[in-house]
């Protein structure tokens, strides 16, 4: 902790997640408690509450004080859940808090004839913060009336909290810095109680490695399901046989404390379902998009993919719903695309489809989702917590040398993201190409491994409209928090030969179903016309980087050893703009 460190700032304020968030750039590690309501009953909803204000939101603290967090993006989303809350702070390391509790502990503290220093009023009595070079031991004499906390010791309740009987916790006005605890008063607190045991061994741990090697042993003890005080036990006797200078006795509780507080093996991995609370599924778009989880977006290329994508991140931008979901939750939005530029793609298709383009980042940097690339991944959403992510394609985002149709490998890709879009509560909108190949199910019709499908909760399919090939149809596939929506339909409308399309969205038709999307047209039902297939792709690809002279693509087709018949149909299928320039035709992608 910083000698310089200050009771100001935010630390001061009367905002409840303000100072929370203080805290945690502090060194501070926070957790949502139950607040206290108008009649000084906990929020918790338990009539006979013994810790009314005082206890973690199980919801989004499992596991208590060992849940704390100072992840900032975490934070908010507690207190944008539960604004009422109070909070408890895990203190940094070098900083102690007194908490003298009603008349006997003031008796106790006025005896104890210490510096002055910050102070908190609590409900009851006081906190007093001190400043600490090291750790205190472990076992302490008693205080009547007083409870010493420090960064081993549990979680303190930060102000401005509301205590039970109405009053805020406050910081006391006049000094504002943390006086250092004194020597002798730590001295004081010792109690000698260190054990030994007689183990014949020779020393062998020397000076240098012997807390690395108490600690290891202490780990290999905790993972076996040993408590504190076991732990303490047996590195004490380890310690007075194995080590060359033997370790202080307090250094070796100090790591038995800390190694104390990891969870045991198994405990990480189980839990009691009793003690987990129930929650309802969010959604960013009803019933299409879910929050905290994954949705997939397929489809072939030029069909419109983007462009869907971009209606809907401009929605999220402006908070104004589409005419399909009653409304659409409002927020920033992170496009990670490997296909359109920034520039000349992202930000047009962006401003004509109406968003706060203010809101939007982007992925500047191209990197794969690979060890680094999820951490970069992981400090932007903790740093600007988006409502929605947008990864198109997916595949592009696998690390070099992953098989995306080995499922192994995808399942374990997949694990990571959906565990991102857990931890930080947002919408990702993962976007594929279809293969060409007809698969059994709709949700298995996209490129790459079945694990992609069986990782998102809701799967979306967009197609051209089988009555109407003017307009796109996005149909679910796959709804796993809800009843499946009926098919969205919408129309690309041109606003120039070198300018992105508009979408005009069209009633929904719920008799419209994915099954319908993916049936080829009649005409072409049997063999797969491959050479139209193949030039729609290679034409879909020439026209990526911008609009071209129609007399330049007959020259690349004839050299890749497609007709101008199959040029022209593959033009059709992209759905073309075609326009001049001077004499010279243009084709333009949509």
């Amino acid at each position: 902790m910083r000698k310089s460190f200050r009771f100001e700032g935010d630390l001061l304020s009367s905002s409840t997640i303000k100072a929370a968030l203080a805290w945690a750039r502090h060194g501070g590690k926070i957790i949502a408690l139950h607040g206290v309501d108008e009649n000084g009953n906990c929020t918790c909803g338990k009539p006979d509450c013994r810790s009314p204000g005082k206890h973690p939101i199980a919801e989004l603290f499992p596991k208590g004080q060992y849940s704390a967090t100072s992840n900032t993006a975490k934070i908010r989303r507690a207190f944008k859940k539960y604004p009422n809350a109070n909070f408890g702070v895990i203190l940094p390391p070098g900083m102690v808090v007194l908490d003298v509790d009603g008349p006997e502990g003031a008796e106790t503290f006025k005896k104890l004839n210490l510096p002055p220093t910050l102070s908190v009023r609590t409900g009851r009595g006081t906190h007093y913060y001190f400043r600490v070079s090291e750790a205190l031991p472990k076992r302490k004499a008693p205080l009547p009336g007083i409870d010493i906390k420090d960064n081993a010791s549990g979680y303190l309740v930060g102000p401005p909290s509301m205590h039970k009987s109405g009053r805020r916790y406050r910081v006391r006005r006049g000094e504002t810095r943390l006086a250092v605890l004194p020597a002798d008063f730590k001295r004081a607190l010792n109690r000698d109680e260190r054990r030994t045991a007689q183990i014949d061994t020779v020393a062998s741990f020397k000076s240098g490695s012997r807390n690395n090697e108490l600690t290891k042993i202490a780990g290999s003890l905790r993972f076996r399901g040993l408590a504190e005080t076991a732990i303490a036990g047996a590195l004490q006797a380890i310690n007075a046989v194995a080590c060359s200078p033997p370790l202080d006795a307090d250094e070796v509780e100090r790591i038995a404390s800390s190694v104390g507080k990891y969870e045991a093996g198994h405990e990480a991995a189980f839990g009691w379902l009793g003690d987990v609370e129930e929650s309802t599924p969010q959604f960013l778009a009803y019933p299409y998009i879910v929050k905290g989880a994954l949705t997939v977006l397929d489809g072939n290329m030029g069909q419109g993919k983007s462009t869907f994508t971009c209606a809907i991140a401009a929605a999220v931008t402006t908070g104004k719903p589409p005419p399909f979901v009653g409304d659409i939750e409002k927020g920033s939005v992170l496009f990670m695309s490997a296909e359109d530029d920034p520039s000349r793609v992202l930000k047009p298709r962006l401003m004509k489809a109406g968003a706060d383009v203010s809101k939007v980042r982007y992925q500047e940097e191209p990197f794969t989702l690979d060890e680094r690339g999820l951490a970069l991944l992981r400090q932007e959403l903790s740093a600007n917590t988006p409502a929605l992510v947008v990864i198109d394609p997916i595949i592009a985002f696998m690390k070099d040398g992953a098989d995306g149709n080995k499922a192994t490998e995808t399942m374990h890709f997949m694990v990571q993201i959906d565990q991102l879009a857990r931890e930080f509560d947002t919408a990702i909108l993962i976007v594929r190409h279809l293969r060409k190949a007809r698969a059994d199910h709709a949700m298995h019709q996209g490129i790459g491994s079945i694990s992609i499908s069986a990782r998102v909760r809701s799967g979306l399919i967009l197609a051209p409209h089988p009555d109407d090939p003017r307009l796109r149809a996005v149909a679910h596939a796959k709804s796993n928090y809800a009843e499946p929506g009926p098919t969205i339909v919408f129309e690309m409308q041109s606003t120039g030969p070198r300018s992105h399309p508009r979408v005009k969205w069209h009633a929904c038709e719920p008799e419209l179903t994915v099954v319908d999307l993916l049936a080829p047209p009649e005409a072409e039902r049997g063999r797969p016309p491959r050479e139209r297939d193949t030039a729609t792709a290679w034409l879909e690809s020439a026209l990526r980087k911008g609009p071209v002279k129609k007399k330049v693509l007959d020259g690349w087709a004839k050299e890749e050893g497609i007709s101008l018949p199959t040029l022209r149909r593959a033009g059709e299928a992209l759905g073309v703009v075609k326009s001049k320039e001077g004499k010279a035709s243009v084709w333009a992608l949509p």
